[in-house]
């Protein structure tokens, strides 16, 4: 039996370790905090899972919230100038893309007594680069899967495929209950239960979704994701959760006045440390980490694709980047993981995923070049086109090559519109 270490208990880390065993491989996963640490944690994202990575989910026995968690049906998005005014709605289904939002401390928690009930070894420690070596050593195989600390540095920046020198966006996020936030409608001009975006010229963006947290149930997820000395970028100084909501209210009221209903005064924290504030740099790593002793740990999910959150994307393409590495994993065989090995299988999972993934939460995060801001006029016009392209946050290659260029979207939307007429 082939012996595999994996260092992080996220969504990469604790996704792979499962579908590992369940192939028959002697797995242990690396965590620097216990189940019960990472319950009563603060609050590490906002992230929402579509049909795909639920799928892979449900394939391992791992949905156990399928039938708590409320499912978002749609996606409903407001283009706004910076006076709050709506220039473009696009509002489109999910129909079989459609997806939930689970708190990733209620999911984790679960996972890590789960993982342990199913035969894998988990080990709480805080892995330096010397542990790190004894663990390759010992092991057929070392992923790493922490996205942060000296660990992640092994990784070398991609410059190539890395966009950004500093944090594009100031991020605050916080889950809440209240009026008009939970429910099958609770937008009472949307026909679905709806995400909800708001994309406001000089001032940023704010999302707010259909959610489920241990705490409370069902509630209700806002982000808000600042251009850094805009208008937006009021949390910095944020001390604690019932502030945070405070801001929250504030910044809905001030950026888009039509909104306030949805942030009632009886608006409300989930529980005391369910937000977060901070920003990062997005980056691209090379995947293959060296040590000291010439060893090489293998690097997945954010260690080495590290992505703004402002296209929801950051456990979906770790679930992509699971299924791709379990996949090569199993056809190795007994054959040594090698150096070629590893560089190959993220190449071509970039080529199939990565670069599609990556190309377009960086184009959400400036304005709308030709060829998108033709499918979105479009969009706004035609349900079928609507639908369409907020379907594709599900497998965002499939936005190609219709956004490529504007000859491109314009044939696109020619095919769509003529088949609907």
């Amino acid at each position: 039996m082939r012996k595999i270490a994996i260092i992080g208990g996220g969504q990469a880390g604790l996704l792979l370790g499962f579908g590992l065993i369940d192939k028959g491989y002697d797995v242990t996963i690396y965590s620097d905090r216990t189940s019960e640490q990472v319950l009563h944690s603060r609050l590490p994202s906002t992230t929402f899972l579509f049909e795909s990575s639920l799928k892979v989910e449900r394939a391992l026995g791992l949905n156990f919230w399928e039938e708590a968690a409320p499912y978002a049906e749609g996606i409903h998005v407001d283009f706004r100038a910076p006076d709050g005014t709506v220039g473009l709605t696009v509002q489109g289904r999910l129909h079989d893309n459609h997806g939930q939002a689970l708190d990733m401390r209620t999911k984790f928690h679960r996972w890590m007594d789960e993982f342990a009930r199913r035969g894998g070894r988990l080990v709480v420690k805080n892995v330096s680069l010397a542990d790190l070596d004894e663990i390759s050593a010992a092991n057929d195989l070392c992923i790493v899967a922490a996205g942060k600390g000296a660990i992640a540095a092994l990784f070398e920046r991609d410059d190539e495929k890395s966009v950004h020198s500093v944090p594009p966006r100031n991020l605050a996020a916080v889950l809440v209950t209240g009026s008009n936030l939970t429910g099958p409608r609770p937008w009472r001009d949307i026909p679905f239960r709806p995400m909800r975006f708001n994309f406001i010229a000089g001032a940023g963006e704010y999302f707010s979704l259909p959610y489920y947290t241990h705490t409370k149930g069902e509630c209700r997820s806002f982000l808000f994701e600042a251009i850094p000395g805009g208008p937006m970028d009021i949390f910095g100084d944020v001390r604690d959760g019932d502030d945070m909501v405070a801001r929250v209210r504030q910044a809905v009221k001030q950026l888009t006045p039509d909104e306030v209903e949805h942030v009632p005064d009886d608006m409300e924290i989930t529980d005391a440390n369910a937000w977060l504030k901070g920003s990062f740099t997005p980056v691209i790593r090379k995947a293959v980490g060296q040590l000291p002793s010439g060893r090489l740990v293998f690097g997945i999910g954010d260690a080495v694709v590290l992505n703004d959150p402002i296209a929801g994307q950051g456990a979906n393409n770790a679930t992509r980047m699971v299924t791709a590495y379990l996949d090569a994993i199993v056809a190795r065989g007994d054959a040594p993981f090698t150096r070629e090995w590893m560089e190959d299988l993220y190449a071509g999972f970039w080529e199939r995923s990565g670069q599609f993934t990556t190309g377009f939460t960086n184009g959400l995060l400036v304005p709308p070049p030709p060829s998108i801001q033709e499918i979105l006029g479009a969009a706004s016009k035609f349900p079928a086109i609507a639908d369409d392209f907020v379907g594709n946050f599900n497998d965002p290659s499939r936005f190609w090559p219709a956004i490529a260029s504007l000859e491109a979207a314009r044939a696109y939307v020619a095919g769509k519109v003529g088949h609907v007429a």
